[in-house]
């Protein structure tokens, strides 16, 4: 009887020994996880340029009309000018649905001296979009139309 005790003792302590033993390696990551850890990083959402290009000089210039992707609701003008003490006004501009025109969704004003500035708007939801840039003086005006996904 004590014989058995004693075995059954060290058979527990030796199944102990072990779980204890495999514990690491089940803890190490596998190189399944490290794969979908860079994966999600590369989708990640970061802003994307759809238009970018040059206007002018010019006093009044506009972009030609472009549409939104589908899923974006974060758009942005991204537009510089150089020059002598002048302003430039940008205006971001929707088409309205059902042929009810042309409307300003968001303008911005900031001085001409390459600095960028942003006209951005959230939860934008119509098809169809351009810019106008207004300037006291004639410049050449440089611009980027971005979106976040």
């Amino acid at each position: 009887m004590r014989l058995a005790r004693i075995s059954l003792a060290l058979a527990t302590a030796a199944s102990g020994l072990a779980l204890t033993a495999a514990a690491p390696a089940v803890a190490a990551p596998t190189a399944h996880s490290q794969v979908s850890a860079h994966a999600s990083a590369a989708t990640m959402a970061r802003w994307r340029t759809q238009r970018h290009e040059a206007l002018g000089p010019g006093k009044y210039l506009e972009t030609a009309n472009w549409k939104r992707p589908a899923g974006v609701r974060i758009m942005q003008v991204k537009a510089r000018c150089w020059g002598n003490d002048a302003k430039m006004k940008v205006d971001l501009v929707y088409q309205r649905r059902w042929a009810a025109g042309w409307k300003v969704a968001k303008s911005g004003t900031w001085k001409c001296n390459g600095k960028y500035g942003y006209v951005r708007i959230h939860n934008a939801g119509h098809s169809t979009y351009y810019a106008n840039f207004r300037i006291g003086k004639k410049h050449t005006v440089e611009y980027w139309v971005q979106y976040y996904k």
